[in-house]
């Protein structure tokens, strides 16, 4: 298991962050890698797509991507694009 803390804002700004701390496990196959969100204070359009794109890739090498911890804002940041997809 790999476990990668993120924390504060995830935007455009600062997204990059986010993709160089859980980028170097994702081509480690059979991997459970849990992204920490519990210090998160926002989660914008560009850090959701940089996740999706992360779990994405993950799956595909046949490991898997877990977010734990969601703060509020994590959580209405998932509940709005589960929104849109519907």
């Amino acid at each position: 298991m790999i476990r990668v803390r993120v924390s504060g804002e995830i935007d455009a700004s600062t997204v990059d962050m986010l993709a160089r701390a859980i980028e170097p496990h994702l081509d480690i196959s059979n991997a459970r890698i849990l992204v920490d969100m519990s210090e998160v204070t926002f989660l914008g359009t560009a850090g959701l797509r940089a996740l999706a794109r992360a779990e994405h890739h993950a799956r595909r090498v046949g490991s898997e991507l877990h977010l734990v911890g969601p703060t509020t804002a994590v959580r209405r940041s998932l509940a709005l694009l589960e929104m849109l997809r519907a």
